[in-house]
């Protein structure tokens, strides 16, 4: 991508962000507050920093995961637990204008970074929450990762194929989705202070997250009282619809009514099956399901993936081949959108995709690797205007560590 294309006027320019967040779903808010061109100080333990950093593959401090969700933040390794450290974080918060932690409840407190705590140090801070089970209810304090969240939200009852044991939807969609409720909330708190010059308190977790992703399925239930099943790549509304067999590989394909049915009938050579009475509306389709894709895998097993995929798109027939990562980023289509912009990270080049938003048909330049451990500190102590004998003072007696 050309440095022309990028869209330049980042909406949250001059807006500072004080980011106490770990892992995946708070860095993942902070990391969209970033792009939109707020300045984030990533806050960190001294001793390895954010447990992201570790996270496998890694090289150096860093990670896969810790450079996709940390770029363009700043970096400041402080000990909370001092007081040194604590007046260090108080002075930055006074200097601040948004709060993001996912703090366990009873930490967030007994640090004195509770949202109670900070107003009082500044009136009209913005402070947004994330957490796993929410901020109230008998999980309140309980910790929780996203698989174990999808677990108990009802995700993984219904994620794998028919008769195989639950699993958890490999990408953290709850780590991610919650970052991205959170940081919707902060930007609504944005426009609410620049009208009302007021602050809020923003909340989110995974639990709630997952409900909201288990809509349809929590209708449902309510609907029938039937307890949803495991279906693999099918989908319980439609028919056909789903991952197929052919000679060489699998390929998706999804239909939802009469026309795209027709097309699908067309494409593999079974106009009969438009006229089965088995067949001739969606609710039956789905009612004669099996039957039904035991004659079109049939059909698709006499040619390759590549043979079906064209001929099916040419009958205007929603599908995809199966793909793998590697054949994803090769994709012509991923090649034409020109999502991804590279990132140096120790001398090995990374492809990096900003928030995957628009702005006048341009992208948001990342701005700043993800930050070394500590690797901002000297720089926004001096800001915030401390001399270097207090700074070196502080480096001797382990309250910040600088890169």
């Amino acid at each position: 991508m050309n440095h022309e294309s990028y869209f330049a006027e980042k909406p949250l320019k001059g807006y500072r962000v004080i980011d106490f967040t770990t892992n995946i779903s708070g860095p993942s808010a902070t990391t969209i507050l970033s792009d939109l061109g707020a300045e984030v100080i990533k806050i960190e333990k001294i001793i390895n920093g954010d447990d992201s950093r570790s996270m496998e593959p890694s090289f150096n401090d860093k990670s896969a995961y810790f450079v996709t969700i940390n770029r363009g933040k700043n970096s400041i390794a402080i000990n909370l637990k001092e007081n040194d450290g604590y007046r260090v974080i108080i002075d930055l918060i006074k200097n601040s204008d948004i709060i993001i932690e996912n703090f366990r409840r009873d930490t967030v407190e007994k640090l004195k970074l509770d949202y109670a705590t900070i107003k009082k140090i500044k009136i009209n801070i913005i402070y947004g929450s994330l957490s796993s089970y929410g901020n109230t209810g008998p999980y309140y304090n309980k910790p929780g990762y996203d698989a174990i969240v999808q677990a108990n939200s009802g995700i993984m009852s219904v994620n794998g194929n028919k008769g195989s044991d639950p699993a958890r939807v490999s990408v953290s969609l709850l780590d991610a989705g919650a970052g991205m409720w959170l940081a919707m909330g902060i930007i609504i708190a944005v426009l609410k202070k620049e009208r009302t010059g007021k602050g809020s308190y923003i909340s989110t977790s995974l639990m709630e997250t997952a409900l909201y992703w288990m809509n349809y399925y929590i209708s449902s239930f309510q609907v029938t009282q039937l307890i949803p099943e495991r279906i693999g790549s099918e989908h319980p509304s439609f028919a056909p619809y789903g991952a197929y067999k052919t000679s060489n590989g699998f390929i998706m394909i999804g239909i939802s009514n009469n026309n795209l049915f027709s097309n699908l009938c067309h494409a593999l050579g079974l106009e009969e099956l438009m006229h089965d009475k088995r067949f001739e509306n969606n609710k039956l389709r789905v009612d004669h399901k099996n039957e039904l894709n035991r004659i079109i895998n049939k059909g698709l097993m006499n040619n390759t993936k590549e043979y079906w995929y064209n001929k099916l798109s040419e009958c205007n027939v929603p599908c995809s081949i199966i793909k793998n990562v590697k054949e994803a980023l090769e994709d012509e289509q991923v090649r034409a959108l020109n999502l991804f912009q590279n990132v140096n990270e120790y001398d090995k080049n990374i492809k990096i995709q900003s928030i995957p938003i628009k702005f006048e048909d341009k992208y948001l330049k990342i701005e700043k690797n993800s930050p070394s451990l500590g690797e901002d500190t000297y720089k926004l102590m001096r800001v915030l205007g401390y001399d270097d004998e207090k700074i070196s003072y502080l480096l001797k007696k382990g309250v910040i560590k600088n890169f």
